[in-house]
């Protein structure tokens, strides 16, 4: 500024009463009027470009005679645990449940679409419901066509279910790919709690494990994340899906032991 140049407005460059204000980083250099074109209808149209309060892992397991899921109950916002009481676990049917972790407000639309889509289902009244197989099949045909839109949902979900005496785990991720296997987890689990489902399968490949050991290993893996994965948390629910139907349990809590913290170093 000049010596004995008049000082600028103190509010200048912000938002002004009954005006709309138009920030400097898209562009715009001063408070748009209204009807002058430059307002927020003229601006390109957004995108979710990262998402802002998120869930993390999602797990995933057969076992004899149906399918279990579990999932902690936070949603970060950034590093901080902000919502410690969110249910990432959707009953979709009798024979369905669903698992999502990503962006919240994401998973809260698709449950929206699909509570729809149930209702619409039942009224028609003919005894027939959505197979787990047909829902996997739409959520890949909806999440593929946000993406091809350059507009992704950005969640990545499991979804388990029994019909027709058959058990189904399956995976779609916000790019619309989406594959079935015996094990699967989302998040920081595909790397810290799939090696620990897949060495447990693989111990016995002619058989599942039974409902208790499937319990007993989705708990320890969720262990191993709440040591692990800073997103994490030790408040958990768990889904099972059998022939008699769904069966939501939670929230519980995990009984941590952190008396050897003190020897963990290098990861500062």
């Amino acid at each position: 500024m000049e010596v004995g140049a008049a000082p600028p407005p103190f509010w200048a460059g912000g938002p002004a009463p009954g005006q709309t204000y138009i920030p400097r980083a898209l562009g715009h250099t001063d408070i748009a009027p209204r009807g002058t074109g430059t307002g927020p209808a003229a601006l390109p149209a957004g995108r979710t470009l990262s998402p802002m309060v998120t869930g993390t892992s999602v797990l995933g397991l057969k076992f004899s005679g149906g399918v279990m899921l579990a999932a902690d109950t936070v949603g970060s916002f950034g590093s901080l645990a902000r919502f410690r009481g969110i249910s990432r676990l959707l009953k979709v049917n009798d024979s369905t449940v669903l698992g999502a972790s990503g962006d919240l407000a994401d998973f809260q639309h698709l449950r929206q679409l699909l509570e729809q889509m149930v209702i619409d289902e039942e009224l028609l009244g003919d005894g027939h419901s959505y197979s787990p197989r047909a829902l996997h099949s739409w959520l890949t045909r909806v999440l593929y066509n946000r993406r091809s839109k350059i507009n992704p949902l950005w969640n990545t979900v499991l979804i388990a279910g029994v019909y027709g005496g058959e058990s189904f785990l399956g995976y779609v991720d916000m790019l619309g790919v989406a594959y079935e296997a015996p094990s699967l987890a989302t998040g920081f689990g595909a790397y810290l709690a799939q090696p620990l489902l897949r060495a447990e399968l693989e111990r016995d490949r002619d058989r599942l494990p039974t409902r208790e050991e499937a319990r007993e290993l989705l708990e320890r893996c969720l262990k191993v994340l709440y040591y692990r994965d800073a997103r994490s948390f030790n408040r958990y629910e768990v889904a099972t899906v059998t022939e008699k139907g769904v069966e939501l349990e939670g929230p519980l809590t995990l009984e941590a032991n952190w008396d050897i913290a003190h020897v963990v170093r290098g990861f500062e």
